[in-house]
C-alpha cells in the first residue's frame, strides 16, 4: 500500500510538471508596462499603478546589481534606485501570492543642458520655462553664479524636442542666442531646443517575423533583427522575452547570430496559452536597446487580420458634440434667450434622437468607425453666462461641460430612457459608446456647490489674485470661471467619494463602454486611482476604457496612464507637430518622426493613446490648411472676426493625406465630427458648427468622405495597422514613410506632402527580403528591385502598400 501511495505521489508530481501552468482569471495580473527609471535617481511607484488587486499582502521584491528596491508596505509602494547601468533593461522579480512575476525596467540616463540668458537690466526674478516643466513660470530659477550678468540654469532632459522661453520680472522673452522658434498659436513664438540621444549611432530594431506550426502544443515565435550599430555578437543574454508578466527562460530562446534571427518558444508546460496574452521581446546591452516588440496571442494564435473588436487597439472613435450633430426631435429645442448671446454660443438643437437616427440609417457603419464618444449629456444650466477673459462674451452650456446635476440627463438632449435605448442600439450596430464625464468642476447652480461649498477650492489666492485659468501654476485648484467652481479633492475626502460614486452610478445604470474624462491634469491622481479601483471592483467582467484629456509634457501625461488610473490620454504631444508638419511647407517630417519614436518609447507599441486631426477645443485642421488661420495669431478671435470657409481644393487633399497618416499609426484614431467632409473653423466655438447633411454636403466633401471611409476599411482589415511595429524608412521635408509589421503581414505607408508630382525612392530593410508590392491605396505605379521601392506619386498623395 505504501509503495502504491508513493507511486501515485510521484505520478502526480510528473503530471503537474508536464501540464500547462494554471492561469485562472481571478489570479491573472494586469500586464505590467516597462517602468522608466533613471541612473542615480529614485523612482517611487504605487503597486496599484502596476496591477489591480484587492490586497497587496503576501508580496516580496528582489534587488540586483542594476537597481535597489525598497518596499513600503504601509503605502503599498516600491522605490527603485537605479545604479550606473550594467544594462539598459532590467527585470525586477517579485513574488505575489506564491507566484513569481517580473516588473520590466528601462534604465535611462538624462542629458544635461545649460540655459543662458543675459538680461538688459538686473532682474528681480528670472526663470526658464517650457514644455519640459508644463510651462510653469515659477519653477526653474536662473542665477548669476559668476556675477557677470549672465544667468544660467541646468536642466536634465530625455532626448526630444522642446519649446521654451525666459520669464524676466513678469515678461516673456525668446532666447536671443537661438534662431530656432515656432509659433505658439496664441499670437507669439517659442524657442526650440533639440536634445539628441546619448547613443550616437542607429539603434537596433526587432521585427516580428512569423509564428511556426504547433508541435506538441509548443509555439515558436520568429523575429528578425536589424542590428543597426549594435556591435556585440548576438547571444541569449541580450534577449529579454516576457509572456505576460513572466520571464521566458533563456533555454526557450534561440539566437541565430549570422542570420540576425531570434526564435522564442512557448511551451504549454510553462505558460498557459488559452485566452488573450501578450508576448514582449527586447534586445539590450549596457549601451543601447531596441524597440520592445509586442504581440497579442489569443488561444496561441495572432489576432485576426479583420477587426473583430477584441481589444481596444481595434477602436476607431467618432467624437461628436450632441448639440451640434443632428436634430432628431425639434420638440425638445429650447435655446436660451439673452440679448448679447450669439447663436454659435447657444443651443442649436442636436440631441440623442438625432444620434439614434444616424445609428439607425447606418451612417457610422458605412463610415467604418466602431466607437462613439458623445459629449456630456448631464443636465446643464438654462441661462447664459459671461466669460471672464476679454472681450467677455456670453455663452450657454450647450456643450455639456457646465453640469448642474450629477445624475440627470439634459432635457434638451433627451431622457434617461432614450439614452439607454441609444446605447443598446449602438451595441446592436457594433458600436462601443463612451460617456464624457466631468469631474474637475461643476456649474455654480449644481446642488453640490449650493449645499457643500467646502468641497471646492478657493477662488481668491492668498496673494489677492483670482485663481482663474492658471492652468500650470495652480493646476489642481484653478477655476475656469467664477461660475465654474473646481473641486478640492485633496482637501475633501467626501467630495472624492461622492463624485467617484457618481461615475460608478452612470456605469451601473447605463451600459456605457467607458469614459472620456475632461480636464484630467486639474484633478489629482488620487481621484483617478479611487475611481478605477471602484470600477474594477464593481465591474470585473467589463472591459471598460478610460481616456483623459491633459495638456502637458510626457511625464505629466504619462503619470495618469497606469493600470491603476487611466488606459490612455489624448496624444497632444504628437498632435501638435503632426498638424504643423502636414500644413507648413517649411516643416520637416524628421521632427514628427522624433515625436513618434518618443511616443512609442513612453507608451509602447500596443498603446491605446488617442491620435487626432481635430478636437472640440482646437482650431480645425482645414482652417490652417486653407490659409484662413496663421500660426502666429490668436485663433480664439479669428472665428469671431471673419467668416472662415474652405476655398481651395488643395485643402481636401491635405486632409485626406493627414488621414492616411492618422489611420496607419499606432494608437486609436479619432474622427471629430465633420472631419470626414472637411469642415473648418477657428477656435471654440467656431470649430463646433452644426454638422452638415444631405444637400448641404458638396460633391468634393462627399468624395473626401468616401476616401476616408476607404482608409478606415483598410485599417479594419489589416492587423498590422492596429497591432504592428512601426519602423521608419524615410523622413524628410516632403515624405514620411514607415513600415507596419506583425506576424501576419507587412505594410508600407507613404505620406507625400509636395505640390509637385514626384518619384519616391525607399530603401527597405534587406533583412526582410521583400520582393513584391501590392497597392492598397494611392498610386499603382510602383516598382521594386533589390530592396529598393519606387513610387510615382501625385501631389499631396498618401499610399498604402502590402509587401510580400
Amino acid at each position: 500500500m505504501k509503495r502504491l501511495l508513493f507511486f501515485l505521489a510521484i505520478l502526480s508530481i510528473f503530471i503537474a510538471a508536464c501540464s500547462p501552468q494554471e492561469d485562472p482569471a481571478a489570479s491573472k495580473l494586469d500586464i505590467i508596462p516597462f517602468i522608466r527609471v533613471y541612473q542615480g535617481d529614485s523612482t517611487t511607484v504605487l503597486l496599484s499603478d502596476l496591477f489591480y488587486a484587492d490586497s497587496y499582502e503576501s508580496i516580496s521584491f528582489q534587488s540586483d546589481d542594476a537597481f535597489r528596491v525598497c518596499y513600503d508596505s504601509v503605502n503599498a509602494s516600491i522605490t527603485i534606485h537605479a545604479s550606473a547601468p550594467p544594462r539598459t533593461v532590467a527585470l525586477l522579480p517579485f513574488t505575489f501570492k506564491n507566484t513569481e512575476y517580473v516588473i520590466p525596467l528601462k534604465i535611462e540616463s538624462r542629458i544635461n543642458k545649460t540655459f543662458v540668458y543675459r538680461p538688459k537690466n538686473t532682474p528681480e526674478v528670472i526663470t526658464v520655462f517650457g514644455s519640459f516643466n508644463n510651462w510653469n513660470r515659477h519653477d526653474i530659477f536662473m542665477e548669476d553664479i559668476n556675477h557677470n550678468g549672465m544667468y544660467t540654469a541646468d536642466v536634465q532632459f530625455d532626448p526630444g524636442r522642446y519649446e521654451y522661453k525666459f520669464y524676466v520680472d513678469g515678461q516673456e522673452f525668446l532666447d536671443p542666442n537661438n534662431p530656432d522658434s515656432l509659433p505658439n498659436g496664441l499670437g507669439g513664438f517659442n524657442s526650440i531646443l533639440s536634445v539628441d540621444p546619448s547613443f550616437p549611432g542607429k539603434e537596433p530594431f526587432i521585427f516580428p517575423d512569423k509564428i511556426g506550426p504547433r508541435e506538441n502544443g509548443r509555439i515558436d515565435l520568429h523575429y528578425i533583427i536589424d542590428r543597426g550599430d549594435f556591435q556585440d555578437p548576438l547571444n541569449k543574454t541580450h534577449i529579454i522575452a516576457l509572456f505576460d508578466n513572466y520571464r521566458i527562460s533563456e533555454k526557450n530562446v534561440m539566437v541565430l547570430d549570422d542570420a540576425n534571427k531570434v526564435i522564442v518558444s512557448l511551451s504549454p508546460r510553462e505558460v498557459y496559452l488559452d485566452g488573450l496574452h501578450r508576448v514582449r521581446c527586447v534586445l539590450a546591452n549596457s549601451h543601447v536597446r531596441s524597440n520592445v516588440v509586442e504581440l497579442y496571442l489569443k488561444d496561441g494564435e495572432p489576432l485576426p487580420l479583420k477587426n473583430e473588436k477584441l481589444v481596444w487597439n481595434d477602436a476607431i472613435i467618432y467624437s461628436l458634440m450632441v448639440d451640434r450633430f443632428f436634430n432628431g426631435d425639434p420638440e425638445n429645442d429650447d435655446p436660451v434667450e439673452h440679448p448679447q448671446l450669439a447663436d454659435r454660443a447657444n443651443f442649436q438643437g442636436g440631441d440623442l434622437a438625432g444620434i439614434m437616427e444616424k445609428i439607425g440609417d447606418g451612417y457610422f457603419n458605412r463610415l467604418g468607425v466602431n466607437t462613439l464618444w458623445i459629449s456630456p449629456i448631464q443636465e446643464t444650466t438654462d441661462k447664459a453666462f459671461r466669460e471672464t477673459p476679454e472681450p467677455h462674451r456670453w455663452y450657454t452650456g450647450y456643450h455639456g461641460y457646465w453640469p448642474v446635476h450629477p445624475r440627470n440627463v439634459e432635457p434638451r438632449f433627451g431622457t434617461s430612457e432614450l439614452l439607454k435605448e441609444l446605447i443598446q442600439k449602438a451595441h446592436k450596430n457594433g458600436l462601443w459608446v463612451l460617456k464624457d464625464f466631468v469631474s474637475n468642476h461643476v456649474h455654480q447652480e449644481h446642488p453640490y456647490f449650493q449645499e457643500h461649498s467646502d468641497w471646492f477650492g478657493q477662488l481668491e489666492l492668498p496673494d489677492g489674485r483670482m485663481n482663474l485659468r492658471l492652468w500650470d501654476e495652480h493646476r489642481l485648484t484653478t477655476w475656469f470661471d467664477p461660475y465654474l467652481p473646481s473641486y478640492d479633492f485633496e482637501g475633501s475626502p467626501e467630495a472624492l467619494e461622492t463624485v467617484t460614486n457618481d461615475a460608478v452610478w452612470w456605469l451601473d445604470n447605463y451600459p456605457f463602454d467607458g469614459f472620456r474624462h475632461d480636464a484630467v491634469k486639474h484633478v489629482p491622481n488620487k481621484f483617478w486611482r479611487e475611481l478605477t479601483r471602484k470600477i474594477r471592483q464593481n465591474f470585473p467582467s467589463r472591459d471598460l476604457y478610460q481616456i483623459g484629456e491633459t495638456f502637458g509634457d510626457y511625464d505629466l501625461v504619462s503619470s495618469y496612464v497606469t493600470n491603476g488610473q487611466l488606459n490612455a490620454q489624448f496624444n497632444f504631444n504628437l498632435y501638435w507637430p503632426a498638424r504643423m508638419t502636414f500644413v507648413t511647407d517649411s516643416s520637416d517630417f524628421k521632427n514628427l518622426d522624433r515625436e513618434m519614436k518618443r511616443t512609442l518609447e513612453y507608451y509602447g507599441q500596443l498603446h491605446v493613446m488617442a491620435n487626432m486631426m481635430d478636437s472640440h477645443d482646437q482650431p480645425r485642421f482645414a482652417a490652417y490648411a486653407d490659409g484662413d488661420l496663421r500660426w502666429d495669431e490668436n485663433a480664439a478671435e479669428a472665428g469671431w472676426e471673419r467668416n472662415i470657409q474652405v476655398d481651395h481644393p488643395r485643402t481636401y487633399k491635405l486632409i485626406n493625406l493627414y488621414m492616411n497618416y492618422l489611420l496607419t499609426i499606432p494608437g486609436i484614431p479619432i474622427i471629430y465630427y465633420g472631419d470626414e467632409i472637411g469642415m473648418t473653423g477657428a477656435a471654440d466655438p467656431d470649430n463646433r458648427r452644426m454638422m452638415r447633411w444631405g444637400k448641404n454636403v458638396k460633391e468634393v466633401e462627399k468624395e473626401l468622405r468616401m476616401q476616408i471611409s476607404r482608409l478606415i476599411d483598410i485599417r479594419n482589415t489589416h492587423s498590422a495597422l492596429r497591432y504592428g511595429v512601426l519602423y521608419t524608412v524615410k523622413a524628410d521635408p516632403v515624405t514620411y514613410a514607415y513600415l507596419r509589421r506583425d506576424l501576419q503581414e507587412t505594410l508600407l505607408v507613404v505620406n507625400y506632402r509636395s505640390d509637385s508630382e514626384g518619384m519616391i525612392t525607399i530603401d527597405l530593410p534587406p533583412q526582410l527580403k521583400m520582393q513584391q508590392a501590392q497597392s492598397l491605396y494611392g498610386s499603382d505605379l510602383v516598382t521594386m528591385k533589390d530592396n529598393t521601392l519606387t513610387i510615382r506619386s501625385k501631389p499631396l498623395q498618401g499610399h498604402i502598400l502590402l509587401l510580400k
